[in-house]
């Protein structure tokens, strides 16, 4: 089985300086950026109709569009086609035929330190322990959550690094390098119970390839496939549920866990909770925030509770906070529980 390339290999690094092919989206377009173009190159070039070329310093092209006078919409700028070859080399009509938007081209000059940072290995995993509602001093499983280091070891927030990664391009790449980060420093922990392993399903083409190196780690890491449960994150924003749902069939089939996050958060999820048939669902913190005091979100909240059990779901709530909002949810069926109240993430859980 052939591995997934988006997944295991960064793009190659863009040139410093080379040449820009552009392809606006309309005329308009096209006259306008010209025109800025032609302050880095006056010696602009147009090879093909409607195709901008100019020499330049990447630098001077992504600060070019960041000015006020030279502004285009995000939507233009993913409308518009473009490549970035170093100078010298010709395009050719295959690369002319799969030129990516300019948006992102942009973003990858932007997102370089998260490239360094994945280069250099610079990832880590913060744990954070969901206990049992009736008894929350036994902890039930870790959710992994990454982090990263910059250049002065101080931690990026993660969604700071998959923005960038969306943005640029290289969301698979990234969310491999967390899920396997998570597997390999969750063993190394010698942590007790099931895992929690974060997996976008837009950084999963096919999963028979997409992850197969994300089973080579858990059977490396020695953990059994009834321990790992891998909760979709971002499941609000879902758009293709019948490729999520070929997903979790195949960690299923493999013996996996699976998780569906946000309840409540938005209608999405609600609708999908039916057909997708998750382990586990994981309240939305917002719900959660106040539902010891909040009319509307107690009744929410128990009304979800209440489905989930009927469907055989085992429930999660997230964000807890407070005592009060603790005994609301042991006395009304959630069956775990996780947030501040219990241990912030922790790089080091079993520290103290």
């Amino acid at each position: 089985m052939s591995l997934c390339t988006s997944c295991e290999q960064l793009p190659e690094q863009l040139p410093g300086v080379g040449v820009l092919y552009a392809v606006p989206p309309m005329n308009n377009s096209v006259e306008r950026m010209a025109g800025c173009l032609q302050r880095l190159d006056p010696a602009l070039a147009r090879p093909y109709p409607g195709i901008l070329r100019a020499e330049a310093a990447l630098a001077d092209i992504a600060d070019l569009f960041t000015r006020s006078d030279c502004s285009f919409s995000m939507q233009e700028l993913r409308d518009t086609k473009a490549m970035f070859l170093p100078p010298g080399i010709e395009p050719q009509i295959r690369q002319l035929a799969h030129m990516e938007p300019l948006s992102r081209l942009l973003a990858q000059y932007d997102s370089r330190w998260l490239r360094d940072l994945l280069q250099q290995q610079r990832i880590t995993t913060a744990f954070q322990p969901i206990v049992q509602a009736h008894d929350p001093s036994q902890v039930y499983a870790y959710e992994c959550l990454t982090r990263g280091y910059d250049q002065q070891q101080e931690l990026v927030p993660p969604g700071r690094m998959f923005a960038a990664a969306r943005a640029a391009g290289i969301l698979f790449y990234l969310d491999r390098e967390a899920r396997l980060t998570s597997i390999r420093n969750f063993a190394g922990q010698g942590l007790a119970g099931k895992v929690f392993v974060n997996f976008n399903p837009t950084a999963v083409y096919r999963p028979e390839h997409c992850l197969i190196t994300t089973m080579d780690a858990i059977a490396a890491a020695g953990l059994r496939p009834q321990d790992v449960v891998f909760e979709v994150v971002e499941s609000d924003s879902i758009e293709d549920v019948d490729h999520l749902l070929r997903i979790l069939e195949y960690y299923r089939v493999q013996g996996f866990g699976v998780a569906l996050d946000d309840l409540g958060a938005g209608y999405s999820s609600l609708t999908m909770l039916g057909k997708l048939k998750p382990d586990y669902v994981k309240l939305d913190l917002e719900l959660i925030r106040d539902v010891d005091s909040d009319p509307y979100k107690e009744r929410i909240a128990a009304n979800l509770f209440e489905l989930a059990a009927r469907l055989e779901i085992t429930t999660i709530a997230e964000g807890v906070e407070t005592a009060a909002e603790c005994s609301w949810l042991q006395e009304n069926g959630a069956d775990l529980l996780q947030g501040y109240y219990f241990a912030r993430p922790s790089l080091n859980p079993l520290a103290g």
